[in-house]
């Protein structure tokens, strides 16, 4: 829990196939306090039935006290395509706390393509990290994010992270992970970088065996462990992920 002090900035964003023109691409952003740091959805394209849409900081984040809440809908038959311009780094707080909070629903047919880039929680930041998502019969989540516990040369921080991705009511993936200082290190076995792809609703592509786990529920999942970032590089995986739900 954040204290009565935080910021919260909320950032919808919904895309709606609309079958005449160019797809419908809605969007706002709430704000508790007007120094609350955002995400601002920025349009880059879309067309009848796509839109790509870059996340870009409205501000500093995350520092102690921040809220950040995006929820997404994508509406059937629609599919977004989500960029970051950079990564995010939760600063050093003092004792306070920050969450971000990320909740999906996809609606028949629908595909949500995240191309995260690392998130770095730097040593004295303490995060609480979530990411729920819900797909209708016949949607494809696809997501690449890296998880990096610490600065060059510094120790990490704390973050607390729940993955929850359910394909109706049933499972795909539930995962919890708490690492800090002082559990991190055997957790992950003296690394500092965790890298990962998702993709649930759609098989996976062909030669990318390796790193790869097949989950019960029907998604796979690519994980790699590595001291720098360039050592669990997954984007041959992720090109192939992502190019697997276009030609759905």
């Amino acid at each position: 829990m954040l204290t009565s002090t935080e910021r919260t900035a909320r950032t919808r964003l919904r895309v709606t196939r609309t079958g005449t023109g160019r797809c419908r691409v809605r969007s706002a952003v709430t704000l508790s306090d007007p120094a609350a740091s955002s995400l601002r959805p920025v349009l880059v394209h879309h067309d009848a039935s796509t839109a790509r849409v870059s996340l870009v900081p409205d501000g500093a984040l995350l520092l102690a006290g921040d809220r950040v809440e995006l929820d997404l809908a994508v509406d059937a038959g629609a599919r977004l395509d989500l960029v970051e311009p950079g990564g995010t780094v939760a600063f050093a707080m003092r004792g306070g706390r920050a969450a971000w909070d990320v909740r999906a629903t996809l609606g028949p047919g629908a595909v949500l393509a995240w191309a995260g880039e690392p998130f770095v929680v730097a040593a004295g930041a303490e995060v609480d990290r979530t990411l729920r998502v819900r797909l209708a019969a016949g949607a494809v989540l696809a997501i690449r994010e890296s998880l990096v516990l610490g600065r060059h040369g510094e120790g990490p921080g704390r973050v607390r992270q729940r993955t929850e991705v359910l394909a109706g009511t049933e499972p795909v993936l539930v995962e919890e992970l708490d690492l800090d200082p002082a559990t991190a290190p055997a957790l992950l076995g003296g690394h500092r970088v965790l890298s990962s792809v998702l993709v649930a609703g759609a098989p996976a592509p062909d030669g990318t065996d390796a790193d790869r786990y097949d989950l019960e529920g029907g998604g796979t999942l690519w994980r790699r462990l590595g001291a720098q970032a360039h050592e669990t590089d997954l984007s041959a995986v992720w090109r192939a992920v992502r190019d697997g739900t276009r030609s759905r």
